[in-house]
C-alpha cells in the first residue's frame, strides 16, 4: 500500500486527517507532518523525513503538501534523491479521500499523483454558480 504523509503549515494536516477518517474511518499508513513558525529547515526536513520512513512501503510515499514552493513542499521534495516519493501540492479534502482510496489500486506512485492532481483540480469549483445555472434551467430563482 502507498503511504501517504499529508505535510503543511500550522495544524491543518492533522485537521485534515482528522475530519477525513470522521468520513471514511481511520486511514492506514497515513501520518502527518506540522510544520511550525520558526522551524528551521533542517528540523523542517528531519520532520518529514521521519514521517516519510513511517508510513514507507515498496510501492512508495505520497506527500500531499499545501503550497508549491512553500517549506514543507521544498524540503519533501529535498526527500524524491534518496526515497520512493512524489510530492502533490494544494492538498484539500477530496484529494486525501480520493488519495485512500485509490492508493491500493494505482499501478504506479506516478500514476496515482497525475490522478490525484486532475482529480483534485475538478474538485475546485464556484459551487453558487453552478447552483444558479441549475435553477435558471428549471425556471426557478
Amino acid at each position: 500500500m502507498i503511504g501517504i504523509v499529508v505535510a503543511t503549515h500550522g495544524r491543518l494536516a492533522q485537521a485534515l486527517v482528522s475530519t477525513a477518517e470522521e468520513i471514511v474511518g481511520p486511514l492506514p499508513q497515513v501520518t502527518t507532518c506540522a510544520v511550525q513558525p520558526g522551524s528551521s529547515p533542517s528540523e523542517i526536513r528531519g520532520l518529514i523525513a521521519h514521517a516519510v520512513d513511517d508510513v514507507e512501503s515498496p510501492e512508495g510515499v505520497l506527500v500531499l503538501a499545501d503550497l508549491l514552493g512553500g517549506t514543507p513542499c521544498n524540503e519533501s521534495l529535498s526527500l524524491c534523491k534518496d526515497h520512493h516519493v512524489e510530492v502533490l501540492t494544494g492538498v484539500n479534502l477530496p484529494m486525501l479521500l480520493k488519495a485512500n482510496s485509490m492508493r491500493d489500486s494505482a499501478t504506479s506512485l506516478t500514476q496515482l499523483a497525475l490522478e490525484l492532481a486532475a482529480y483534485a483540480q475538478k474538485n475546485i469549483t464556484c459551487a453558487s454558480t453552478l447552483f444558479r445555472s441549475a435553477a435558471e434551467g428549471t425556471g426557478s430563482r
